[in-house]
């Protein structure tokens, strides 16, 4: 497995946009143990881990409906959650991989 100089643990956040009053920020850590990266099993595997979290981080969970957590996943709270966690995990193969999934596969 690589070694990656940061934690092995990587946070999504998503901060509420910009409007008068406090802003609030929900985060959930998605860790690669156990995984290589470099490899298509490895990259799928957290390509999936992150698309929940992000999915649990902008409102949904495994227990809503099916066409909510669609519906989520075409947001923008998700496709900035994605984009930081993805820039902060620096993994090509977990970029590749999630080009790859259509959002039917999810």
């Amino acid at each position: 497995m690589k070694l990656f100089a940061l934690p092995a643990l990587f946070a999504l956040a998503l901060a509420a946009p910009a409007v008068a009053g406090p802003t609030f920020t929900t985060s959930i850590a998605v860790s690669p143990a156990g995984l290589d990266l470099s490899t298509a099993a490895g990259a799928e595997v957290m390509a999936g881990r992150l698309d929940r979290a992000a999915v649990r981080v902008c409102g949904a969970s495994d227990f809503s409906l099916r066409d909510y957590q669609q519906a989520v996943r075409r947001s923008a709270c998700y496709r900035n959650a994605m984009d930081q966690a993805l820039a902060s995990l620096n993994a090509p193969a977990v970029n590749a991989a999630l080009r790859a999934a259509s959002p039917a596969d999810r």
